[in-house]
């Protein structure tokens, strides 16, 4: 069973010392540890950041963050969702030797269904970047209805899904 939980002086440690395959870490454009401290960085600027560990039978085997914030990069200024509300999410990585058990997908289902929530405030969107060579991120969030909407930035291409469920394809043909 995969829960997600709360970053504490009990488990930091071991968050921090999680690591991808070497052949993965071009995927990852940055450390657990600085995705923690950014984390602390935005909730201090008004930012929601939400940091967890991802466990299993109470080991840590994974780290995701996501963040509460306005869709406003001026990359996005001609796109419907420019200036909406969006859980962006920032990072996530699996241990490297806990990878192909199913923990990314199940975490990334119960990480949604957290969302969903809307714990930070009303949005209609969910986003995140991937690395664009980085197939297995891209057959996971599709399996959860995130569609390309062809902007990319640093090798990543920016994926977004409709929280209202509504089919997201529509979003992005209406930009095209």
């Amino acid at each position: 069973m995969i829960e997600l939980r709360k970053i504490t002086g009990d488990n930091i440690e071991a968050v921090i010392a999680l690591e991808v395959e070497e052949n993965q870490e071009d995927f990852i454009q940055t450390t657990n540890l600085r995705s923690f401290a950014d984390a602390h960085m935005l909730n201090a600027d008004g930012i929601p950041a939400t940091p967890l560990a991802i466990y299993t039978d109470e080991a840590v085997v994974g780290f995701l963050m996501y963040i509460y914030d306005t869709l406003d990069h001026e990359t996005f200024k001609n796109e419907v969702f420019y200036g909406k509300k969006s859980y962006f999410i920032w990072h996530m990585m699996i241990e490297k030797g806990c990878q192909g058990k199913g923990y990314g997908k199940l975490a990334f289902e119960k990480m949604l269904m957290d969302i969903e929530t809307m714990p930070d405030g009303e949005a209609e969107y969910v986003t995140l970047f991937y690395h664009t060579s980085n197939v297995k991120a891209k057959t996971l969030y599709a399996s959860f209805d995130f569609v390309e909407t062809g902007i990319i930035q640093d090798n990543s291409m920016l994926a977004i899904r409709n929280l209202s469920k509504e089919i997201t394809n529509s979003l992005v043909e209406q930009d095209k």
